[in-house]
């Protein structure tokens, strides 16, 4: 235990519960000078390992907030602290003139009296939350028993603290968890966490039964709990061993508030997103732009590609962004047609006009008008027909089949096709005149393995989708990187549509919440056995004594857990035990 001074009074710290949270922290008193600072801080500050304590603030660390308006001595009641935390984004400057940006929360640091003693800052670089919080290291956090020793420190970070019994009942509720939930530390001490946050894996996969069972803590865990007035918010959630001495005593938690995180996250996932189309890659950008393009046109539109390439969701993205969005989006599916119906689907028929036409019936066009028709594999369409779809192209006008009046109509058309139609046009199957008119903007759907980058994008969207719509099942926390490395490495010669039934698969065959190359279906893995994947991912060389001396090398690195070593080289449980079996390697 290190006990500091502070304004002439002895206050007790406790290093290591600072040290485990995964942000850096410094404690200032009021005559500015440090009292305390972590090894994260100095790590981002550019600190090596000399004693900062003692030292005057402003020559330890240098923020835009040193200059206009420290929270020791400002009037400005948005930076001052003498009564409440607050949040903002600053920038750190460096000895080396670099500068990099924080999300910083200062909070008063009180005495048991109330009294305002210094203050407390916590920051974290503003990259991190984009991918996400830093994880809280899978450390075991020293906790003496007297908590009161320790409750202005916890008390004071901007995160919610709590800490559970090893029957998950609530031991010590600090007020970042009061702020956060709305309930108060004596109203929830003795009950079970779970009746107090209704997370959505208390049922389930549980981070602190996962701690009890594994033996490490978890980190970053996204859940989503209940406040006091019924609201549920999205948090991330860190646990850890609560230790006396080398006693387990409970456990504790780190709760961070991440409705910000989440907002920004989807902020950078819009910009990966358009209309259910889903890719940061350059071809995929660039598709996003013309669908923009398109919408302020109205001209007719052919969309080629290979089949699941996502060409009716780019159809449908046209209409969306187009002023005809609230009126209909027909979709035809030319492939579907029985051939002597075609004439009759597309444009209609009056009774009579042919054996079985008991009623009129009124066309794709007529029910187009208006709108957006989607003509799907017009390829497939008869030479016949073409002539009279090209009249509509050019006239917007035709016949019912079996009638001599005209109907008009306000369509406007867009065509895909998964064949070259100029290979169709040589061979006579397809009329050159309708392919340019069809062609006014051709959009050409890139394959799935011309766009590979996209790939753990559209994993994660499958993911997420998976997970929607069965929401008694824990959400995959992990793909492993080998599983996605044989994802990245695959063909996909039935692309998008054929990657989204693989996640599929591999979604039903886990028995955990991570997706392991165990997981995938064979047609995504049958090649993998003597490929670079399996040697580079799983083994640091082809050699089998080489595999059989890395598991034990890593055995002896995580001190004889299986579960990291099987994390560690991206292999399930039962993999593992069999290279055990394999190489005779002792579980003990």
């Amino acid at each position: 235990m290190t006990k500091l001074p502070v304004n002439s009074r002895s206050y007790n710290f406790y290093p290591s519960i600072l040290e485990s949270i995964a942000e850096g922290i410094v404690v200032i008193g009021t005559d500015k000078k440090i009292l305390f600072i972590n090894k994260m801080a100095k790590a981002l500050i550019g600190l090596g390992d000399e004693n900062t304590e003692g030292l005057a603030c402003a020559e330890v660390i240098n923020t835009d907030l040193c200059s206009k308006n420290c929270p020791l001595d400002s009037s400005d009641s948005n930076t001052s602290c003498s009564h409440n935390a607050y949040l903002m984004n600053i920038y750190l400057h460096k000895k080396d003139a670099s500068m990099v940006p924080l999300c910083l929360n200062v909070a008063p640091l009180n005495d048991e009296k109330g009294n305002m003693i210094g203050i407390i800052e916590n920051f974290r670089p503003m990259s991190e939350a984009v991918r996400v919080i830093e994880s809280l290291e899978q450390s075991n956090v020293l906790l003496s028993q007297e908590k009161n020793k320790i409750s202005s420190i916890v008390n004071s970070l901007a995160d919610g603290v709590f800490t559970v019994d090893k029957d998950l009942c609530i031991t010590s509720f600090n007020k970042g968890m009061e702020s956060l939930t709305g309930q108060k530390e004596p109203d929830v001490i003795g009950h079970k966490c779970s009746e107090i946050l209704h997370a959505d894996n208390c049922a389930g996969d549980c981070p602190f039964l996962h701690t009890m069972k594994q033996g490490y803590g978890r980190a970053n865990v996204m859940e989503r709990i209940e406040g006091k007035d019924g609201n549920v918010f999205p948090v991330l959630i860190s646990t850890a061993f609560l230790k006396d001495g080398s006693q387990d005593t409970g456990l504790i938690a780190t709760i961070r508030d991440a409705s910000e995180l989440e907002k920004l996250r989807k902020e950078v996932n819009d910009r990966y997103k358009f209309s259910n189309i889903i890719g940061k890659s350059d071809p995929v950008q660039q598709i996003f732009e013309l669908i923009e393009t398109l919408g302020y046109t109205d001209c007719a539109v052919l969309i080629e590609g290979e089949s699941g390439t996502g060409k009716e969701l780019v159809a449908r993205a046209i209409h969306h962004e187009s002023d005809r969005r609230n009126k209909p989006f027909v979709k035809v599916n030319c492939s579907a047609i029985v051939e002597g119906l075609f004439e009759s689907e597309l444009f209609g028929h009056v009774r009579g006009s042919f054996t079985g036409a008991i009623k009129d019936k009124i066309g794709k066009f007529e029910q187009a008008d208006g709108g957006t028709i989607f003509l799907d594999e017009i390829g497939e369409m008869p030479v016949a027909l073409q002539s009279k779809l090209l009249r509509v192209l050019q006239d917007m006008e035709f016949e019912k089949v079996g009638d001599t009046k005209t109907v008009r109509v306000d369509v406007r058309i867009i065509a895909a096709t998964n064949k070259n139609l100029k290979n169709e046009i040589n061979a006579n199957n397809f009329r050159e005149d309708l392919y340019y008119r069809l062609c006014v903007v051709p959009v050409q759907m890139p394959p799935l393995r011309e766009r590979r980058e996209d790939i753990p994008l559209l994993v994660s969207h499958f993911l997420g989708k998976l997970s929607l719509k069965t929401p008694n099942r824990p959400a995959i926390a992990e793909v492993t990187k080998t599983a996605l490395a044989a994802l990245m490495d695959h063909d996909w010669p039935g692309n998008i549509r054929e990657l989204e039934n693989a996640i599929e698969h591999a979604f039903i065959r886990t028995k955990t919440n991570i997706i392991d190359i165990d997981s995938l279906p064979l047609s995504v893995t049958r090649d993998l056995e003597n490929s670079s994947i399996r040697e580079t991912e799983k083994s640091p060389s082809a050699g089998e004594k080489t595999e059989k001396h890395h598991i034990q090398m890593l055995l002896r690195k995580y001190n004889g857990s299986k579960a990291k070593v099987a994390k560690d080289l991206g292999l399930s449980r039962t993999t593992l035990w069999r290279k055990f079996k394999k190489y005779n390697i002792s579980v003990n």
